[in-house]
This record gives structure tokens, C-alpha cells and sequence, in this order.
């Protein structure tokens, strides 16, 4: 069972150029992708399930290789690997 489940993405954007001069442009820097949630399952359980819902993640797929994407894993307050 998986309880207390949160995701905080923060994104990193910059601008640049000017309005007046019709030169300006926004740029997407990256992400900050945090997953965090409780759970009495075993550890590799849980490894595995993020694995496999960060594979089948049709943002994180569409971001990776464009952008820098940074992913933090926590179960019960305890950071874990990713991918």
C-alpha cells in the first residue's frame, strides 16, 4: 500500500532579448522532478514500481534530451536510486 503520495516539479526558465526590439525569447532550463510517498512494501517493490511509472512517464519522455530533468526518489523519508 502506498499513502501520503506527492510530486513537486519545479521548472527553471529564463528570457532574453527585448519586446521593443523583437528579439526576445523564453528558454526552459530544466526540472526538478521530487516524488515522495510512504509504504511498508520491500524496497525493491518500490524500486521497481518507479522504474516502471518513469518509464511509462509520456512528459518525462517528451523532456529528457531536451531539457535537464532531475528526478529525487523518497519512500518513508528515505531517498532511493532511480533509474
Amino acid at each position: 500500500m502506498i499513502r501520503n503520495e506527492r510530486v513537486k516539479v519545479t521548472a527553471h526558465f529564463h528570457e532574453q532579448g527585448s519586446v521593443l526590439r523583437g528579439d526576445a525569447e523564453g528558454f526552459c532550463d530544466g526540472f526538478d522532478v521530487e516524488i515522495s510517498f510512504d509504504s511498508e512494501e520491500p524496497e525493491e517493490q518500490i524500486t521497481t514500481l518507479l522504474r516502471l511509472a518513469r518509464q511509462m512517464c509520456f512528459t518525462e519522455k517528451a523532456l529528457v534530451g531536451s531539457v535537464p530533468v532531475q528526478v529525487t526518489q523518497q519512500v518513508n523519508g528515505k531517498l532511493i536510486s532511480g533509474k
